[in-house]
């Protein structure tokens, strides 16, 4: 049941209204502007996979090599859209369907978190929290492109404000309530397979909280959720397993190099703090200063001038045993997302070279820190009482950006009016088709869009082609060895798999169309 919306909250539970009829808009644009942005390029390798299992082919992009590199349950359930449809502009169109339906959810599942938060939750208070966090949540352009991409994020976000409301209600201390905490978290590793880490942090904090009370209940009731948690997923490891000889999938594989990189160091940076204020992401306004460092470094400072003024607020010490049990378990998730999220930036930014996609990782601390935020601002009504109209009309206006970029991707999916880059690569897929036969086998690290339009289409970054991933310092021996002629990427991915001198491994340019540059191999 949704709080009742007051004077104070009218104008922001109308800015968010506005941005879920924005993006429901996404759903019926014309056949030939569905699969453009918000779409990104690498949700077409899931979908691909997604339409051959609706066909019957199986788990593969290419209809011939079988593949594990995408996230197993978004990826089916879509398949059961392309079932469904019968057409791919109509699966796509139900994808978004599916997609806004869980971005709704997981805005109203946030507000209540930050409504249940405090005990005072019946009052006009947990109200304000609730619109305030929804509107923080849901209204930022971040959160938009990350639930409409395609991808599983929304799913994955959907499944941990899920664990997050029911862990804070109680529910999972119930009984029965290991089972069913460990069958959520089972899903939400078959949703997004990272959240493995996430895993082992509930079911360590589950053992070391109760271990001094009763060492025997501590260890069963970890294990049941482990073992809960392991049985539900255990399909998709099994077949990594038997199928590829690892329980990484061949996309983890395929972007892992360990090593110390301050690049790298820079975007898990960038990345949390854009996730701490998804309202706040300026899209391609990003690339300003150094990735984004700069906009980083104002968002941090903002994150510290919020807790030192928390701090203010809050009692000087808290009695953690003495708090009302909904806000004693909300911390306690927020310190669980806190850890594993913190080892989780760790390994990516340390072992993944996909420095650019952190931030879609990572994105699950919006949760907690939306509730945060909005916890500190409707507290700052009680000793600033002239803030209310400065919150009551400001942060509407933090969701126009979403809202015009919405409305901007139905009318005109790239257009100077949206705050994002087109991710759909266009003008590969037209340069290709002006000058390589259809029969022709075509090569690319940028593989995505090239797969789902195009068939004869091979994967040289080895995110969905294992086969690929030991040659990666020597592509050339790999495309020859394939009777692979054609090449198709941009200069980077030209020079890292044709080698610097292509010519000198038997390749000539034969034509280019903006970033995109196409190679032949001649047969001599």
């Amino acid at each position: 049941m949704l709080p009742t919306i007051d004077r104070f909250t009218r104008w922001i539970a109308a800015a968010f209204a506005a941005v879920a009829a924005a993006s429901l808009f996404l759903a019926f644009r014309s056949a030939e502007r569905m699969p453009a942005t918000p779409f990104t390029e690498d949700s077409f390798y899931s979908m691909a996979v997604a339409r051959n299992v609706a066909r019957g082919i199986g788990l593969t992009i290419d209809g011939v090599q079988p593949t594990n590199g995408f996230q197993p349950l978004f990826t089916f359930i879509q398949a059961g859209l392309f079932r469904a449809a019968g057409d791919d502009a109509l699966a796509l169109r139900l994808s978004v369907g599916l997609s806004w339906i869980l971005f709704v959810a997981t805005v109203f599942l946030v507000g209540a978190i930050a409504r249940n938060a405090l005990p005072d939750a019946d009052q006009p208070a947990g109200g304000h929290r609730f619109w305030v966090a929804s509107l923080l949540y849901g209204g930022g352009f971040l959160t938009y492109m990350h639930h409409f991409n395609g991808l599983e994020t929304g799913a994955v976000m959907f499944c941990y404000a899920g664990i997050a409301r029911l862990w804070q209600s109680g529910r999972f201390e119930w009984p029965g309530g290991a089972i069913l905490l460990g069958a959520a978290l089972g899903l939400t590793v078959l949703t997004r397979i990272d959240a493995a880490i996430f895993v082992a942090v509930v079911c360590g904090y589950s053992f070391l909280s109760r271990l001094k009370a009763d060492m025997g209940q501590a260890f069963g009731r970890a294990f049941v959720i482990g073992a809960a948690a392991v049985a539900i997923s255990s399909p998709w490891w099994a077949f990594n397993w038997f199928e590829f000889g690892s329980f990484m999938p061949t996309s983890g594989t395929a972007q892992q190099e360990w090593g110390v990189y301050d690049r790298r160091l820079r975007w898990v940076f960038w990345a949390l703090a854009n996730c701490f204020f998804p309202t706040l992401w300026t899209g391609k306004g990003e690339e300003v200063l150094i990735d984004g460092l700069a906009l980083s470094i104002l968002r941090a400072a903002a994150f510290i001038g919020a807790v030192l003024w928390a701090r203010r607020l809050l009692p000087k010490s808290i009695d953690f045993a003495a708090l009302a049990p909904q806000t004693r378990r909300s911390l306690e998730f927020a310190g669980l997302m806190a850890v594993a999220f913190g080892l989780l930036s760790l390994y990516y930014g340390f072992s993944f070279i996909a420095y650019w996609f952190y931030y879609r990782y990572l994105f699950p601390v919006a949760i907690p820190a939306a509730v945060a935020l909005s916890i500190l601002l409707v507290a700052t009504l009680r000793v600033r009482p002239a803030a209310r109209i400065w919150l009551r009309y400001g942060l509407p206006l933090l969701a126009l950006p979403t809202f015009i970029s919405a409305i901007a991707s139905t009318v005109a999916p790239q257009s100077p009016w949206t705050l994002h880059l087109e991710t759909v690569y266009w003008e590969q897929l037209d340069l290709i088709a002006e000058q390589v036969p259809p029969t022709d086998f075509v090569a690319a690290g940028q593989a995505g869009t090239l797969g789902y339009f195009r068939d004869r289409v091979v994967n040289a970054d080895g995110k969905v082609n294992r086969s690929a991933i030991p040659y990666q310092t020597r592509m050339w021996d790999y495309l020859k060895q394939n009777d692979v002629r054609w090449f198709c990427d941009w200069p980077y991915y030209v020079e890292k798999y044709l080698g610097k001198d292509p010519e000198a491994n038997g390749w000539r340019h034969v034509g280019q169309k903006g970033y995109w540059q196409l190679w032949r191999r001649d047969p001599a």
